[in-house]
């Protein structure tokens, strides 16, 4: 009778420690306390504006404080960095971007962390596609006119970006691979200065976040030749695609999806990527993204961490092979 006692309790407390182990006993565990969000920008871009709608969601959800933290600085390294050295227990996130987790690697051959190592991804959080846009003067309506444009001139086209090594400029990159055309990229400090030239028609054309044009465009500043993805956009659905248009397969987004230090427990993480498909899904999200021109996107850990590994491959390709370095 006491073995039996002594297997029962035993088995009693195996189940115990199981249970433990389940996403379903971590959700009434975890969080505990304020979860932090690393945004590695200043605060008011799409990075930041994007974290606090999903903490304010997630906060809604969990009953935890999601709190942002803007930690800026050396192209996103700082605060990427900071996130990867911080305590794996799932109260520090980094809110990532392709920019710094898959462009900075074939840029900075020095860099402070593995964006494959370093981190556990969580799950996308929100997308979209760039935008082609043009001047109102420039005599093209499509990009099979532009395309023939930059042909017809001995010294190609120009094209504006924020700042070189940004996802802009390897977006512009790209195309001009990809078209055969000649290109002169001209960087600026920032999206504003170069839409005001662009405007201007001091520069031809510009691959954008939707949300920082999309006015533009409606207004008629500015003319709207493709989307950059493979899919139209909800926000532009008249606007075709670089696919439809003779560039095929070409496929750039701009993306934001969590990600936590490696080492953190994989039930923290699946509770985490649950609750941000549950945000996802919401009108609320769906509304308050719509004017970034940015759609919630969600994912499995795995597919965001084949999504890195893809687009790090890709723009370390074309760094190497368009030589582009930052001085």
């Amino acid at each position: 009778m006491n073995t039996r006692r002594a297997f029962g309790a035993f088995g009693l407390a195996t189940l115990a420690s199981l249970t433990w182990r389940t996403p379903a006993f971590a959700q009434g565990g975890y969080p505990g306390k304020p979860v932090k969000v690393v945004v590695t920008y200043t605060p008011g871009g799409a990075n930041d504006i994007t974290a606090r709608i999903y903490s304010h969601l997630l906060t809604e959800r969990l009953k935890q404080s999601f709190i942002v933290e803007n930690r800026p600085g050396a192209s996103g390294i700082t605060g990427t960095t900071s996130v990867a050295r911080s305590e794996p227990d799932g109260y520090t996130l980094l809110l990532g971007a392709g920019g710094t987790m898959t462009i900075n690697p074939g840029l900075f051959p020095s860099l402070s962390y593995d964006s494959q190592k370093d981190f556990e991804p969580v799950g996308l959080a929100a997308r979209s596609p760039l935008v082609v846009v043009v001047p109102p003067s420039l005599p093209v309506k499509d990009v099979r006119e532009l395309i023939a444009y930059a042909k017809s001139r001995p010294e190609g086209i120009s094209y504006a970006s924020p700042g070189a090594g940004t996802p802009l400029h390897l977006a512009g990159e790209l195309f001009t691979h990809r078209a055969g055309v000649k290109t002169l990229h001209v960087p600026y400090k920032g999206s504003a200065p170069a839409l005001n030239d662009l405007m201007a028609g001091r520069v031809d054309v510009m691959f954008d976040v939707l949300g920082s044009s999309i006015e533009f465009v409606r207004a008629g500043r500015l003319r709207a030749l493709a989307v950059t993805s493979l899919q139209r956009s909800r926000h532009l659905p008249d606007v075709p695609t670089l696919d439809e248009q003779g560039l095929k397969d070409f496929d750039v987004t701009s993306w934001f999806g969590f990600f936590a230090p490696t080492g953190t427990p994989r039930e923290i993480i699946a509770v985490l990527n649950a609750e941000l498909a549950k945000v996802a899904s919401t009108q609320d999200a769906k509304d308050k993204l719509a004017p970034l021109g940015m759609d919630p996107a969600s994912s499995t850990p795995d597919q965001l961490r084949m999504l890195v590994q893809t687009e790090q491959a890709r723009w370390k390709e074309l760094i190497r092979s368009a030589n582009i370095r930052l001085e």
